[in-house]
């Protein structure tokens, strides 16, 4: 008996243990169905070193996810959110891989982050996964090392609020920086080259769960070649003796600093392809022709080299464009072989102009560089024997370019026959064109532009497109060329470059088509400050640690604190700014955020000029010509330096203000003056070698430069600050009017009419009323103008002793609304026959809303139902529901969709503003009631005007119709 028992025991346990087992290999089994598969980490490939791309196998759409997050950190064990990837969880992921590039700023610490370490939702005591990095600069510090940083702070809290911290105190040459506390600040980090950072990639489900995480990868960026340019584009002009280059940058291009373009023996092209990616260098191979900076991709991309006579020894080469990174790693283009071509080819060099953008803030300039551009962008026929046409067109021009008439000329191609002429005075973007009716439709159609205007436009300037038939489209539609003046200029681009007061270098803003006549240039006011962050400090009992970015890496120093010093971990940053550009001696004044800096700073610049000037004398004794004229030249470059810090009012009057605070101010207005002043130049170009530069615009013999202007008033609201008045006049008059006692005259409105019957049939009839204000909210205007109505019900109500019930939508209405009863029954001597608890919240939830009124209107057997406010598709609902225990009716909203039913269904509709002027009509205030009536002039001039503009425009008269504002 014994042994079965232990038999048995021994039984049940190992069917225990198998079944937990099995238990524990299921859920196992899930958990890995939920964790992110095939996830890696590698290089991005041909970058600078300083970014990772991520990839990973989404799980199965049945998973319903809805995001997925990616963490990062330095330690596999403590990864911190970066960033989140939405997903569709309907339709899932298309893609069957995807991918995060981590190549770009992120967040290392923000006044948003949790002030201290946090982990993630759900997350063990010992999980891996937290939130973001904790806003802590002492914990940012230990980053230091793996990122570089950057402070990203509003300028005043740089330039204003920021503390000197001063390197070592006993110093001979005091050493310093500005700091910023963490709450003043955002911290942007950089990859660094050659770092280890750990990832790892989780998926959140709809119900906001987090999955397990994929298995933590590591990865390093590194330095990598660049891309090579996919194409470089060569030109020999033979009558001018030029070579022109033009050359298209790779997709990742930040990273180069330098082009270098190499004459190179003839060779086939697929020889050279197969060979240019094993090369390091052309060395041996070619000569060089052509070099320059390349800025990251944003300096001109083309160059010119003028060889003369010696032109002919170029013909038989071809050339290859070199990119150079900042770290000194080289690709080569594909070989070019240049176009045979005379200057004649060229295109015409542009003349532009720069306007202030008028009627705004101040912060935008507008480069024009040609006429109004009209062009058709569509046709569209509107009968089927393809007669009548409408004809979309498009018209790129300035706020400042006003054009008044534009003449659509239709032309058979073939025969160049004359089908139709349309003057279109009125720009609407489309025109309605009759063809004749034998006309074959598929021929398609030239169609040639021209317009009048202001400023004036020449007669001679003529824009050409051909309407060519598309059987697919089965219509006419514009062909890719444009012709301006009787030449293609479809495939030639305007190119506008910037260049800033300080900088001898054009910068690329934008490539336009010859579709675009003007570009506007945002140049923003100054918010933000960026600085890049060389340590950060903090104080830890009485000592201040300081981790110091240098040249070898991360220095940790420590030394005692100062005097009221001040012990918050801040950021260290340069204290030197930039301060003025001194226009006459083309020198950059710089100085310091903190004043006995600014002094010293401006102290060694005179002492460097000054010093510089005496050597650069004593090297004059015995010099040939040539060096003498060098020599000369360096003197004349120190004096300008000495004479902006000695001479220069503005520098001067900053330095003896004795205020750091109103210095600060005259730096940042003198900084804003020079960084918001730009000069512009637009290159004409095909793309293919064949550029032309604009001409400078000049002021006074030297390049003119441009900054936006803001506008106090905007021009275009002359006529509505005209209506405004005379609204107001009106409103002034007719208020007066009704004070004095005039009758104003309203017309019969019988909804309002009813009301005292419809109560008085109630309170006959010993039944309660029922006022509904539909489930609008305290914002919504209907709603607004329902309470005006109810105060008044009420009072009637409260005189015949007949019960009201008022069931609210919203439960803030309800008080409200409980208020203006009770109000009302005090007004008329009634206060013991209100009741508040007649006016109550129902529900907001629409159609139980619906279903708890049409049951207080069925047991109440209501006599008299009001609808008044904004309702939707409950409308119809409480409205029959009524008809049905034999109600009276009156109903209003501003619902244009529920209009209909309230018609078809009530005794009484209010349509639209006469819900509004309800308030008015019922108790005749004189504030009210003069507001009412002149909105009825004022729509009677607003009417008058639509008539009289109509009427005009009939004569081709625009002027009353331009003369409106548009919006």
């Amino acid at each position: 008996m014994r042994l079965d028992k232990r038999r048995l025991i021994l039984i049940l346990l190992v069917a225990f243990i198998f079944g937990l087992t099995m238990v524990t290999a299921q859920k196992q089994e899930a958990r890995d169905e939920n964790v992110v598969a095939d996830f890696s980490v590698s290089d991005v490939p041909a970058d600078d070193g300083s970014g990772l791309m991520l990839s990973w196998t989404p799980l199965d759409r049945s998973k319903r996810i809805i995001e997925y997050r990616v963490y990062r950190g330095i330690k596999p064990d403590q990864l911190f959110y970066l960033e989140t990837i939405q997903v569709n969880p309907k339709s899932g992921v298309a893609s069957d891989v995807m991918y995060y590039y981590d190549n770009s700023a992120s967040e290392l610490s923000d006044v948003s982050f949790p002030a201290k370490l946090k982990l993630e939702k759900g997350q063990p005591s010992n999980g891996i996964l937290y939130r973001n990095p904790p806003r802590d600069l002492e914990f940012t510090a230990s980053l230091l090392d793996h990122f570089q940083m950057i402070s990203l702070s509003n300028r005043n809290h740089f330039y204003k609020r920021s503390k000197e911290v001063i390197v070592d105190p006993d110093a001979e040459e005091i050493s310093s920086f500005a700091g910023l506390k963490a709450n003043q600040q955002t911290v942007l980090g950089f990859l660094k080259p050659g770092s280890t950072y750990y990832y790892t990639v989780v998926a959140v489900d709809e119900r906001q769960r987090l999955l397990p995480n994929a298995p933590v990868q590591s990865g390093s960026p590194i330095p990598n070649r660049p891309d090579p340019s996919p194409a470089l584009h060569s030109v020999i002009l033979e009558d001018s003796g030029e070579l022109r280059f033009e050359w298209e940058y790779p997709i990742y291009k930040s990273s180069l600093v330098q082009y270098r373009i190499w004459q190179m023996a003839n060779m086939p092209g697929e020889n050279w392809d197969a060979m240019k990616d094993e090369l390091v260098s052309l060395e041996g191979m070619g000569r060089p022709v052509a070099q320059g900076a390349v800025g990251g991709g944003v300096l001109p991309n083309y160059t010119k080299v003028e060889v003369g006579e010696a032109i002919a020894g170029f013909k038989s080469s071809a050339f290859v464009l070199e990119l150079i990174d900042a770290y000194g790693a080289s690709s080569f283009s594909p070989l070019s072989q240049p176009r045979l071509l005379n200057s004649d080819a060229l295109p015409p060099r542009t003349e532009f102009w720069v306007e202030d953008k008028p009627n705004d803030k101040g912060d935008r300039l507008s480069v024009v560089w040609d006429h109004p551009i009209i062009f058709v962008v569509k046709t569209t026929s509107l009968n089927k024997e393809n007669t009548r046409l409408r004809v979309n067109y498009q018209l790129n021009k300035t706020e400042n370019q006003e054009v008044s008439d534009i003449w659509f000329s239709f032309y058979d191609p073939e025969t160049d026959t004359e089908l139709s002429t349309i003057n279109e005075f009125y720009q609407d973007d489309s025109i309605i064109l009759k063809l004749p009716e034998d006309y074959d439709f598929k021929k398609g159609v030239k169609v040639k532009i021209t317009m009048a205007g202001t400023p004036e436009i020449p007669e001679d300037y003529v824009i050409e497109q051909d309407l060519v038939y598309d059987p697919g489209m089965m219509a006419l539609l514009p062909s890719k060329a444009l012709y301006r003046n009787g030449r293609d200029v479809s495939r030639v681009f305007n190119v506008v470059y910037r260049r800033y007061m300080h900088s001898p270098a054009w910068r690329l803003i934008m490539k336009n088509t010859s579709f675009d006549n003007s570009l506007d240039v945002t140049i923003p006011y100054g918010t933000n400050a960026q600085k890049l962050i060389q340590g950060i400090s903090y104080a830890k009992g009485d000592s201040m640690i300081m981790h110091i970015v240098g040249a070898e890496g991360v220095q940790r120093t420590s030394r005692p604190l100062i005097s009221r010093e001040r012990k918050a971990p801040v950021t260290l940053m340069s204290h030197e700014v930039d301060f003025l550009w001194d226009q006459e001696n083309e020198v950059l004044v710089s100085t310091s955020l903190f004043e006995d800096r600014a002094r010293e700073m401006h102290e060694k610049a005179i002492a460097a000029a000054n010093a510089a000037i005496t050597e650069l004398e004593a090297q004059k004794v015995g010099a040939d010509e040539a060096t003498l004229a060098a020599l000369n030249a360096q003197i004349e470059r120190q004096q300008a330096i000495l004479d902006t810090y000695t001479k220069n009012e503005t520098v001067q009057h900053a330095l003896n203000t004795g205020n750091n605070g109103l210095r600060i101010k005259q730096v940042l207005k003198a900084f804003d003056g020079f960084m918001r002043s730009q000069s512009f130049m637009v290159v004409k170009t095909d793309s293919k070698g064949l550029f032309v530069e604009s001409e400078p615009l000049m002021d006074d013999g030297k390049i003119a430069y441009y900054m936006p202007e803001s506008n106090w008033f905007d021009n275009n609201k002359w006529v509505t600050l005209f209506t405004t008045l005379l609204f107001v006049g009106i409103v002034v008059v007719f208020v007066s009017l009704a004070k004095r006692g005039r009758d104003l005259y309203i017309r019969p409105i019988a909804g309002l009419q009813e009301i005292d019957n419809a109560i008085g049939r109630a309170t006959e009839m010993g039944r309660p009323m029922l006022y509904c204000m539909g489930n609008g909210s305290i914002s919504d205007v209907a709603t607004i103008a329902s309470m005006g109505i109810l105060g008044l019900v009420a009072r009637r109500a409260a005189e015949y002793d007949t019960k009201l019930i008022v069931p609210c939508y919203d439960y803030i209405i309800m008080p409200i609304a409980q208020e203006i009863v009770r109000e009302a029954h005090y007004a008329v001597g009634r206060p013991d026959t209100y009741d508040r608890n007649n006016v109550f919240y129902l529900t907001n939830v629409q159609f139980a809303y619906v279903a708890g009124v049409n049951g207080i209107m069925i047991r109440e057997r209501m006599a008299t139902n009001f609808f008044l406010g904004y309702f939707a598709a409950e409308a119809l609902l409480m409205t029959e529901t009524g008809n049905t225990v034999g109600a009276v009716q009156i109903a209003g909203t501003d619902a244009v969709t529920q209009i209909p039913f309230f018609i078809t269904t009530c005794d009484y509709t209010l349509i639209g503003e006469e819900l509004y002027a309800a308030s008015a009509y019922l108790n005749r205030e004189p504030m009210l009631l003069g507001t009412l009536k002149a909105q009825d002039y004022f729509k009677f001039f607003i009417l008058s005007i639509v008539i009289v503009g109509a009427i005009l425009s009939s004569f081709e008269i625009t002027g009353l119709t331009t003369l409106l504002p548009e919006k």
